[in-house]
């Protein structure tokens, strides 16, 4: 039984305990969180509420104290007026009268109360020192007035007040103090011309004549801290003296010193800046006689509450209104005390009330903590009552699947746990109980998956050992984890060696193999032990000629992570032998091995480029055989080809090596001679035409000699470009022609209206005007199945509409040399595929179309991009369109022909080698021309029956192509005879005369499959 491996656990921990703790610690981590919360909105709502309270207290403490203030104030203006009004009414005589009964010259000369009318609880005293001359009439109606009403009004104004008065400015006093004489305890040298009561009240101090508080002073006889409110008193324009209350304050100081004490700092401020009452500072204010500067303290924060007082009245004042409340700032930026204040009316003192952040902070603290104790307290019967659910609901019943899981780990089957819940449990448990019936499915499922992974791994190992590559896996530490054969074969080492396990600086010990570079090889290797990113490749030349290619692909694994490389080492010697094969083949006559028309006209637009920079001469001849045609008709291909092997062999041998002898094409060549004068020309312009009519040929049992017309352009007269001076050349050529062939002639501009020429012109002339008429038709030839007659699909033929008789169509055959040549055979290229691709798509069910495409098209690398636009743009399957090109074509520019191939591959379409069989070794270039379909030459078919080597080279295209999966097409089949050989010898597709004729309404375009009745199988 399949056996889950288990770890014995010593201790079993109670799940109820644990959820009952988890949940315990999320509630208290809540109620934490919710005292955290609850702190910080109390404190949001402190920093808001606590200054509006302070400023709420300074208000009512300051209204309390400025209560008896603004008593005092009204009390003494009402004395004012009633004293004014009583000194208006008085009888001068009746004064002078009561003033003896009242008053008296004491022994020291100063005027005092009679003793025996001294009575300190209801009347006042008085003390006045007029001088020798004694006091005036007016002195006296004062002190009876002043007497009267004091004695009336006093006993009620003190208290409140200490005492009501009326200073002299004759240096007398009228006071009224309950039980207090302050005219008896008088020296006789008092005065009260320095008091701030009558400084004060001077005319030249206060013009304006408005009541006035003293400053805070301490009173020596009442031994106490009082203040005085005083109403100048001027009688008949004259300053007569002053009316005035004395306040104690000491009671307000010692308000100040209580409710200090019930909590902050509160303190009296006057208007200038003093210290009024402070509760820790009232011994520096009794020192300073009650006027404490604030600015001499150089205490910090009492400078900052009154900067802070000061600038918000200012503003105030500014503003209309103040706010009578801020905050300073303590050392990391936050409020250290909540300032609020209320002005005291009366003395304009202020009432400073500051409230400590720190005590707000620590009833906040209070608070927080006093809501978590209440939620603790709750939460108690709370976890208790959960505990007993959570056992119920889900201990029991892990408890159960705890016993089946140790059962099954120890290889036992458990009973089924049979929880009928429909909650997580009871599905965990009916989830568990067919986990166990599956698990010995799944053990058996395992064991063959595993068997699965070692074959593949052993199929991988074989794989890799059968491959032609060598293959050196190398791991994160440097070391070799894997290696073939074919790596032991590359580096020339025994099969036995094991490489496994060595380090990758060993691996290339045993070998044989000399490296021609060590030094460089080795700094690569470290290179590439020390990239973990990127794809590395190496060429490594080794002394016995060959050259291995090492490419380092780095391995990551599922997660990406880098877990070693891998190294493919790969012999490429044959390769870069081929390629270097095929660059020479790219510039090279397949047949001739002449340099081709590309190699040509490069060295042509070189050689223009070169003289027209430092002034070079030149000349280029053109050749061809004269009547090479009808060798080619007459004795086939194969004789045309050894005459002109001949003619390329016998000509190389005239030529110089800094001249270039070229095959243009079929039988036309060209020399060309820089630095060459006119004289060097036409010499080997003679030898060369001398030298052909010399060669004897003997083809078929006849002896022949042929003759060939040259053409001399030299360069720079009257030529100033490749393009001139090639049809120069070709000029002079048609005039040798003309001039009755096996002769050579020198460019001469006066005969170059020769019928030939205005021929050619007018060829030019003709397919431009198709080209922009739309004078071209399009005929097909069907291409059917050798094997029941079907049709494959239809060649695509190009016809021109004659214009002098449009009911006459010329051949290809007249116009496409012409084309050719002057370059509109790529016009004529495009024209067909473009309309040949209309017709696919006008006609979605007929078959494919095959078209020819020209050698010039090779060149143009836009041409596979410009027919797959078209299929794009009408919507036609790039697989209905079949491209054809000739094989001596593409064999003359082997290079361009591969990459032309590959690019119509990667469009789609299909790809037809035209004409096989009629270059020189075919089969050689067979494998890097990447075709679908073989045509083999008419060459080999016309005569099929009757040629027995014909019939050999055909069957040898077909078995070749079968082997290199293509498929072969017979054309020119015109009888049935021919038609039962082709296949005989088993050729795919058939096309000639005796199966159809190439029409413009051929059948096939009727979308109904067509079969040729000739074709059908014997």
């Amino acid at each position: 039984m399949f056996r889950i491996a288990s770890r014995p656990v010593s201790r079993r921990v109670s799940v109820t305990r644990q959820l009952s703790w988890t949940m315990g610690g999320l509630i208290v981590a809540l109620l934490l969180l919710l005292a955290v919360l609850g702190y910080a909105a109390m404190s949001w709502a402190a920093s808001r509420l606590a200054p509006i309270l302070a400023r709420q207290t300074a208000e009512l403490r300051a209204e309390a104290g400025a209560a008896v203030f603004l008593q005092a104030q009204n009390s003494v203006l009402r004395l004012q007026e009633e004293l004014l009004l009583r000194l208006e009414q008085q009888d001068p005589a009746e004064a002078r009268r009561r003033f003896d009964a009242l008053f008296a010259r004491d022994w020291d000369g100063v005027w005092r109360l009679r003793a025996e009318r001294v009575d300190t609880e209801s009347a006042p005293t008085l003390y006045l020192n007029p001088g020798p001359r004694g006091p005036s009439d007016s002195m006296r109606l004062r002190a009876v007035a002043s007497y009267q009403l004091l004695r009336e009004r006093g006993p009620a104004l003190a208290p409140p007040f200490f005492s009501a008065y009326m200073d002299f400015v004759e240096n007398g006093l009228m006071v009224y103090a309950r039980g207090r004489d302050w005219g008896g305890a008088a020296h006789a040298d008092a005065t009260n011309a320095n008091y701030p009561t009558m400084t004060g009240s001077r005319p030249e101090n206060n013009p304006q004549r408005k009541l006035f508080w003293t400053p805070v002073y301490f009173d020596e006889q009442a031994q106490a801290w009082m203040v005085s409110v005083i109403q100048p008193l001027d009688w008949r324009g004259a300053w007569v003296g002053t009316v005035g209350h004395d306040i104690v304050v000491q009671t307000l100081i010692d308000a100040v010193r209580g409710r200090s004490a019930e909590g902050g700092l509160q303190m009296i401020l006057s208007a200038d800046g003093h210290l009024i009452a402070h509760p820790d500072l009232q011994n520096h204010i009794v020192q300073a006689d009650g006027q404490l500067a604030i600015a001499s303290l150089g205490d910090p924060l009492l400078a900052e509450v009154h900067a802070l007082i000061s600038a918000e009245e200012a503003l105030g004042r500014a503003t209309g209104g103040a706010r009578r409340i801020g905050a300073t700032r303590g050392e990391n930026g936050h409020e250290a005390y909540w300032v609020a204040w209320s002005r005291i009316k009366g003395p304009d003192w202020r009432w400073v009330q500051l409230l400590p952040q720190s005590q707000v902070d620590q009833v906040l603290r209070w608070g927080a903590a006093l809501v978590f104790l209440i939620g603790l307290l709750g939460l108690l019967p709370a976890l208790g009552f959960m505990r007993v659910l959570i056992r119920r609901i889900v201990t029991q019943p892990l408890q159960r699947l705890t016993v089946a899981v140790d059962e099954l780990g120890q290889g036992r089957m458990p009973a089924p746990i049979a929880l009928n819940g429909s909650d997580e449990l009871g599905r965990l448990a009916r989830a568990f109980d067919g986990m166990v019936l599956e698990l010995r499915a799944g053990e058996a499922a395992r064991r063959r998956y595993l068997t699965g992974l070692e074959e593949e791994h052993a199929r991988l190992l074989a794989l890799l050992g059968a491959m032609d590559l060598g293959i050196l896996f190398v791991t994160a530490d440097r070391q070799v984890q894997y290696c073939n054969r074919t790596f032991l074969r590359i580096w020339r080492m025994d099969e036995h060696v094991n490489l496994v396990g060595r380090a990758v600086g060993e691996v290339l010990a045993d070998s044989g193999v000399e490296i021609v570079q060590p030094e460089h090889f080795a700094s690569h290797l470290r290179e590439v032990l020390g990239t973990h990113e990127t794809t590395t490749t190496h060429e490594i030349a080794t002394a016995d000629g060959r050259v291995i290619v090492q490419t380092a692909y780095p391995v990551r694994d599922a997660e990406g992570r880098f877990i070693g490389q891998l190294w493919i080492h790969e012999d490429v010697t044959r390769e870069r032998q081929t390629a270097e094969q095929l660059v020479y083949l790219a510039e090279r006559d397949a047949l001739t091995g002449l340099f081709n028309r590309r190699r040509f006209e490069d060295e042509l637009a070189r050689f223009i480029q070169e003289s027209q920079r430092r002034h070079r001469h030149g000349a280029l001849l053109f050749f061809d055989l004269d009547e090479f045609k009808h060798i080619n008709d007459t004795f086939g291909h194969r004789a045309g080809d050894a005459v002109l092997i001949r003619v390329a062999s016998e000509v190389g041998a005239l030529t110089r090596r800094n001249e270039l002898l070229c095959r243009l094409g079929g039988d036309e060549f060209a020399v060309l001679m820089p630095d060459a004068r006119q004289e060097e020309a036409e010499q080997l312009a003679e030898r060369i035409v001398r030298a052909i009519a010399l060669i004897p040929f003997r083809l078929d049992g006849q002896n022949l000699r042929l003759t060939s017309s040259l053409g001399i352009a030299l360069y720079p007269h009257g030529s100033v470009s490749a393009e001139e001076l090639v049809a120069h050349a070709d000029t002079a050529m048609y005039q040798a022609k003309e001039s009755g062939k096996n002769a050579w002639r020198l460019y001469e501009p006066g005969r170059d209206s020769s019928r030939k020429m205005i021929t050619r012109l007018g060829w030019n002339d003709r397919i431009a005007r198709a080209l922009e008429q739309g004078l071209f038709r399009l005929h097909y030839q069907g291409v059917y199945h050798a094997g029941d007659g079907t049709v494959s699909h239809l060649e695509v033929l190009i016809r021109m509409v004659d214009v002098d008789d449009p009911l006459q169509l010329i051949m290809p055959g007249q116009f496409i040399p012409h084309a050719e040549k002057s370059g509109k055979i790529l016009d004529i290229d495009r024209w067909v595929v473009r309309a040949s691709i209309e017709q696919l798509a006008a006609n979605p069910d007929m078959p494919p179309l095959a078209v020819n495409i020209s050698g010039r098209s090779f060149d143009q690398n836009s041409f596979p991009n410009y027919i797959a636009e078209m299929l794009r743009i009408h919507g036609v399957q790039p697989s209905r369109l079949l491209v054809e090109l000739t094989e001596t074509s593409a064999v003359s520019d082997l290079q361009d022909a591969e990459c032309f191939i590959e690019a119509l591959r990667q469009t789609g379409c299909q790809t037809c080698l035209d004409d096989f069989g009629a270059g020189f070794a075919s089969f050689a270039y067979l494998k890097h021309l990447k075709v679908d379909l073989l045509k083999i030459d008419g060459l080999f078919i016309r005569d099929l029956p009757k040629d027995g080597d014909n019939q050999i080279f055909v069957r040898a295209i077909v078995d070749v192509a079968r082997a290199l999966g293509k498929r072969t097409v017979a054309e020119f089949v015109e009888d049935q005879q021919t038609l039962d050989m082709v296949r005989a010898l088993g050729v795919d597709l058939v096309q000639g005369y005796h199966l159809d004729c190439p029409r413009a309404d051929h059948p096939a375009l009727a979308r109904v499959p067509q079969s040729h009745p000739a074709s059908d199988p014997v």
